[in-house]
This record gives C-alpha cells, sequence and structure tokens, in this order.
C-alpha cells in the first residue's frame, strides 16, 4: 500500500470527517497491481462458489495476498487504534482486527444485500476490489452515527434486537424506497478504503445485480465488548444451537 505512517494532524483530520460526513476516504489505498492480485482471488473464489454470493473470513483464508498482508501491518493497526482511541477515549488492543472478503453475486448476493445492521467494532474500513460500473451497484448506504457507543453489552444487544427484525427492517427498505435522500449513499471506488464507525451507524449495500459482482475487502477494529461475560455466554449457548460452524458478527457490508 502507498499509506506508511499517519501524523496525528491526519489521523484528526480522519476522525473529523467521519464524525462530520459519516465517513473518510484514503485515496488509492491499493496499487492497480494490487487490485488485480485480488481481482484474480476473487473470481477464482466465486468460481468455485458456484457464481453466488461467498465470503471468506479471517486472514488464513487469503494467505500470500495484499489482503493478508495488511490485515498482520503494523501502520494498517496502529492506523485503527490511534483512530479508535480518538472516538472512545480508551487504548484498544493492537489484535483487534478481524477480516473479511465478501463477493456479492448471483441469487446469494441479492439475499445479503438491504440488511441494515450495526457492527459490533468501533471502526469499519471497507476496500472496494470490484464494483459494477452500471446498474446496481451495491452502494454502502447508511444513517450514520445513530447511536453512542454503549457502556453495558446489554444495551448494545437491545440496540441490534430493535434492528434485527423483519418489522423494522421492511420499515428501512420501504423508507429506502420512499426517500433514498434521508440516506448517506457511498459511491465506493476500488481501490479506495473508506472508514466509518461501523458500531455507531446503522448501514447495509444496496443489491446487486444477479449478473454482476461486488466484491469488498472488509476490516473491523476493536470489538467493544469483546469481554462481556454475557456476551460470551450467549455466543456459547448460540453455538451449542447452530453447530461449531457459527460466525460471530460477520460482516454485511
Amino acid at each position: 500500500m502507498p499509506y506508511t505512517t499517519f501524523s496525528d494532524a491526519q489521523v484528526n483530520s480522519l476522525i473529523k470527517a467521519i464524525d462530520a460526513d459519516g465517513y473518510a476516504v484514503l485515496p488509492d489505498w491499493a496499487t492497480p497491481r494490487q487490485l488485480n492480485e485480488l481481482r484474480a482471488l476473487v473470481s477464482q473464489t466465486v468460481a468455485d462458489a458456484g457464481n453466488d454470493y461467498v465470503a471468506l473470513s479471517g486472514r488464513q483464508s487469503v494467505q500470500g495476498t495484499p489482503l493478508y498482508d495488511w490485515g498482520m501491518s503494523h501502520d494498517f493497526v496502529d492506523l485503527c487504534r490511534r483512530i479508535t482511541a480518538g472516538v472512545t477515549g480508551q487504548r484498544p488492543a493492537d489484535n483487534g482486527m478481524t477480516q473479511t472478503l465478501r463477493c456479492l453475486t448471483g441469487n446469494g448476493g441479492r439475499r445479503e444485500s438491504l440488511i441494515f445492521h450495526y457492527d459490533s467494532y468501533v471502526l469499519t474500513t471497507i476496500m472496494p476490489v470490484c464494483m459494477p460500473q452500471t446498474g446496481e451497484r451495491g452502494d454502502l448506504l447508511m444513517l450514520p452515527n445513530r447511536r453512542p457507543i454503549r457502556r453495558s453489552y446489554l444495551h448494545n444487544l437491545l440496540d441490534k434486537v430493535l434492528v434485527d427484525n423483519k418489522w423494522v427492517q421492511r420499515y428501512l427498505r420501504d423508507r429506502v424506497a420512499r426517500d433514498e435522500q434521508a440516506f448517506t449513499r457511498i459511491v465506493m471506488q476500488p481501490g479506495h478504503m473508506y472508514l466509518f464507525w461501523g458500531y455507531r451507524s446503522l448501514h447495509t449495500n444496496l443489491p446487486v445485480a444477479e449478473d454482476a459482482l461486488r466484491a469488498t475487502a472488509v476490516f473491523h477494529y476493536h470489538n467493544v465488548h469483546g469481554s462481556s461475560s454475557l456476551a460470551s455466554r450467549l455466543r456459547k449457548s448460540l453455538a451449542t444451537l447452530k453447530g461449531p460452524n457459527l460466525q460471530d458478527d460477520v460482516p454485511q457490508t
């Protein structure tokens, strides 16, 4: 990546942009060569999945690619830590990063769209690898900074339950159809890195045409309630009900 260390002034500028506009952008995060390499990975991954929706979670699934390097990059993790510290007033752990390569196409891609949610992580960063140029592009849509960082996991869970139900989801989809201008729509460009408060912002992606492809590298940083004993007990209970393949808070962005 062309970016290395960031000055305090640059970090503060990113924080101010996220607070004011809902998001900030680091242009040309990926070089053209890196983008071509990642597009080849996406093409193979989607083909292996039968040309339908697929997500690769964690660094091990993208070994030998720039995505693996960025997830391990001291400079990138340090940037996320400093941005997160600026909004929380706390020093997050340097190992608080998760990542997913998310590929939307086919029927599965449409099912995974227009699902509004809050993230469990303070900072969400997205770098598009492939975006449709015309038609249904799958643009990022959000109501930015709608809630504070909750002091308790229980309050955070209540926020999520109030959103993650068919009535509220239908209301939000209808609102998009009636008045899309009420939302912040981000027309993302491949290779740019987009940053926003995933924990505080209600967000989703717009649909993607079945014969198109939208692929994004999603990095989450600092799970606010990661040490909550209640959260741990609930995860264990869900794992028992749903099996060992349960993934907690898989990005839907």
